[in-house]
């Protein structure tokens, strides 16, 4: 009798750099080819694949969520069964650091995966010596091949910044002439543009209060921009028009610290005059400039908060603070939390919230903890006998401590012995410190929402849903903060074992130590 042999899976991998200057393979011209090379390399049934938009080079700063995805895939055996096939249109697409497409080579021999390079025709078993050598080669020359050019593109930027040229991101508000330079075409004069431009100049006199305006806030011209219709420029996305989205308060607040405006070329902290016309005159910036600088300017008021979460979270990669903004292509426009400072990292808004509250079914983090044991270990107005007695005996032991540490030795003999008193009670006044800390009653951050000690989840949250944002905001604060349970803090993906908010979000206290997982909250 003939034995039945499975059809092998195959799962692509599609991967499309963007860039002004580029030609790049779409992610359907891809598909449509990787489908074709079935014919001679197959059959294959096709499972879903894995899809990015951005560089592979170790210089780029986006990171590839799906590629993570993939890895992870790979290590775990999510990815199918022994023998299905990773399916590339070159191998370029994979990795251009070399250590990363390694790692992904060893995980599809650890896992007995196939990988197919379709501009190759060609099928490679990484479990192959021969195979795994022109793999690894293939990615090492595209790590060397993107260096290369990461250096020709640094001499060009360079070049054009020591001449104040235009180079760089097309900023709102400006338009460009274009050349053909050395084969390619190049900005060569960059001018106001007829619609965006006195739209730039219209927010800075507003929020300035020039010209015979009236000074307003950068939230009123947000709500006036939106009733007119004013949206960012549309943009083009493999071959299609993205359209544009209307200007939050933080875009406008970038707007107005745009030093491109005053006609000043910023790069990398170095600042030289543009070879620009200034769309904004130098007075009119410098007044928004220390307008904006007010430490007693109010920014926002309490109805403009719209986010429980966004005052606790924090960057774990550079401690600064976060915003949620649209997420782009990759998150199919869904709401992002996002590194403020610096853009260290992504998350997708609705599965962190999901994580950190949850909803009537799927209790969060914030509702677990609001009904632990560990956050009512005793009434906040009564004290243990234990502490009351650690308390006393810490003060009698400072008392002591200052008065050897005032003493007068008359002898080498009896200054050794005081020395040798002092570091003893500094010992003990250390171990009674942490054993306050340990038996003092913690505040209990339920008291926001009328909760007792024995409240269950669903009053939990119950209460929650019926509290006002403001109140929210308060207690998430009391709970997440470095002397209760720790501050959330947002690793990037490349840092954390999977892309899951789970994986991702560390609570670490001032004492370095993670209470949230060690008590099993952290599902």
């Amino acid at each position: 009798m003939a034995t039945a042999v499975r059809t092998r899976m195959a799962r692509e991998y599609l991967r499309v750099s963007k860039g002004k200057g580029r030609t790049a393979r779409s992610i359907s011209d891809q598909h449509r080819e990787n489908l074709a090379a079935e014919v001679d390399h197959g059959p294959w049934t096709w499972g879903e694949p894995y899809t990015d938009t951005g560089s592979a080079s170790k210089f780029a700063t986006k990171i590839r969520d799906d590629f993570e995805k993939l890895l992870a895939d790979l290590e775990s055996g999510e990815f199918g069964e022994p023998g299905d096939v990773l399916s590339l249109w070159e191998i370029s697409r994979l990795a251009r650091e070399t250590g990363r497409g390694v790692a992904l080579v060893d995980a599809c021999e650890a896992g007995g995966y196939l990988i197919h390079i379709t501009t190759h025709e060609r099928t490679y078993n990484p479990a192959n010596y021969q195979d795994r050598h022109d793999l690894i080669s293939g990615i090492n020359d595209a790590e060397k091949e993107s260096r290369l050019l990461s250096k020709r593109t640094k001499r060009g930027v360079d070049s054009a910044v020591a001449d104040g040229g235009v180079h760089g991101k097309l900023t709102f508000g400006f338009a460009r002439r274009y050349a053909v330079v050395d084969g390619r075409s190049r900005p060569v004069e960059q001018y106001a543009d007829p619609v965006e431009g006195p739209l730039v100049i219209e927010l800075f006199e507003r929020v300035a209060g020039w010209n015979g305006r009236e000074r307003e806030s950068i939230r009123a011209v947000e709500q006036d921009w939106l009733k007119r219709g004013i949206k960012s420029r549309d943009r083009t996305v493999d071959g299609e028009t993205v359209p544009g989205v209307p200007f939050s308060r933080q875009n406008l607040g970038q707007m107005l610290r745009r030093k491109a405006y005053a006609g000043i070329r910023v790069h990398k902290g170095t600042e030289r005059p543009g070879n620009w016309p200034a769309l904004v005159e130098p007075a009119l910036f410098d007044a928004v400039q220390e307008l904006l600088a007010d430490p007693d300017r109010k920014t926002h008021t309490g109805s403009q908060i719209k986010h429980v979460l966004t005052g606790v979270l924090r960057c774990s990669t550079c401690g600064g603070k976060v915003s949620v903004r649209p997420g782009g292509d990759a998150y199919e426009g869904r709401l992002v939390y996002r590194c403020w400072d610096r853009d260290c990292f992504t998350i997708d808004k609705a599965a962190t919230d999901a994580f950190m509250i949850g909803d009537a079914e799927h209790h969060g983090l914030i509702i677990r903890l609001l009904t632990s044991p560990h956050l009512y270990r005793a009434p906040a107005d009564e004290e243990s006998a234990e502490l009351a007695d650690a308390r006393g005996k810490l003060t009698a032991k400072q008392r002591s401590l200052k008065e050897f540490e005032d003493a007068d030795p008359a002898t080498p003999a009896a200054a050794d012995l005081i020395g040798r008193k002092i570091e003893k009670l500094r010992g003990e006044i250390t171990e009674l410190e942490s054993k306050i800390k340990d038996l003092t009653p913690r505040p209990s951050a339920g008291d926001h929402l009328d909760l007792g000690p024995d409240a269950d989840r669903a009053a939990a949250w119950s209460a929650w849903e019926a509290a006002q944002l403001p109140v929210k905001r308060a207690l998430v604060a009391d709970l997440l903060n470095p002397e209760m349970f720790g501050t959330p803090r947002v690793r990037r993906v490349a840092d954390s074992v999977s892309p899951a908010p789970a994986d991702r979000i560390e609570f670490v206290n001032e004492d370095g130590e993670d209470l949230l997982t060690e008590w099993g909250l952290k599902i």
